[in-house]
């Protein structure tokens, strides 16, 4: 009756179509704690029958008892830009990203900056979030830390990082678009005095498709990196198939080849 009541109260003067879309994801929200409820009564019966069959759950790391000072930032100022589509996207790519560090050995110290707005209210569907061990931030950047600690991470940016600093807080744009705006982070960076830097993947591979990555590669080929200090292996590992990328050498490889084959060609016609 709850749920039905609420149905009717929220649908009430929307189209078809999106009646259909809001209440998919309405009850799907409705209905989590329903779910979670009868997931934990399984898995107690499931440990109570058989315990050498049961998951054993993880423990994570905690950022203050890691070795790595490094500090990632997450900017989420960019709410106003993005459709409830894209912020539900980014808050699934902060819960990954989230849960990458955790599983390090030793995790980054991870921010999330300008925490409100819509990408808050959308963070409150995630259970247990507030009790994350993170460092989750309402202010901006510029009033959490030294305009001239800032390295903004951008494609764009013409200046090249080689390694990290721990004196630096590095930080990702926490932006889903599509390319609609691209710069942006870019131009908002120069504009507050920030310096930017971008990862050096066009040093070591070609990319066929655009060469914008997810918040969540960014962070990946970041901590990989850390893992292993080898840049190779740290884009490799990340970077999906689907983006096209070929190291360097085999394309140089591939080109001499090429160039051999049409001068054989041309001997022969000759």
């Amino acid at each position: 009756k709850q749920w039905y009541q609420r149905r009717v109260a929220i649908t009430a003067g929307m189209t078809k179509n999106g009646k259909k879309k809001l209440l998919k994801t309405l009850k799907f929200d409705f209905f989590k704690a329903i779910r979670r409820k009868i997931e934990r009564e399984k898995l107690k019966r499931k440990k109570a029958n058989n315990p050498a069959s049961a998951p054993k759950r993880r423990k994570g790391n905690k950022l203050c008892d890691s070795n790595n000072k490094l500090r990632v930032a997450v900017d989420c100022s960019f709410d106003d830009l993005m459709t409830e589509k894209d912020i539900v996207k980014l808050s699934k790519q902060i819960q990954r990203i989230y849960a990458m560090n955790r599983h390090m050995d030793n995790p980054l110290q991870l921010h999330l900056t300008n925490m409100q707005g819509k990408t808050l209210e959308r963070m409150g569907c995630v259970d247990g979030y507030k009790n994350w061990d993170i460092n989750l931030k309402s202010e901006s950047l510029i009033e959490l830390f030294e305009p001239s600690n800032v390295v903004y991470l951008c494609a764009e940016s013409e200046n090249l990082l080689s390694t990290f600093d721990d004196s630096k807080t590095y930080v990702i744009g926490g932006f889903v678009d599509h390319n609609a705006h691209k710069g942006l982070a870019y131009e908002r960076a120069k504009a507050a005095g920030f310096q930017h830097a971008r990862l050096p993947i066009d040093q070591f591979f070609t990319i066929s498709t655009r060469k914008v990555l997810t918040v969540c590669h960014v962070f990946e080929i970041i901590s990989n990196f850390c893992v292993s200090n080898s840049w190779t292996s740290a884009i490799e590992k990340t970077v999906p198939e689907r983006k096209g990328l070929k190291s360097l050498d085999d394309k140089t490889k591939s080109e001499e080849t090429e160039a051999l084959k049409t001068d054989d060609a041309v001997k022969d016609e000759s």
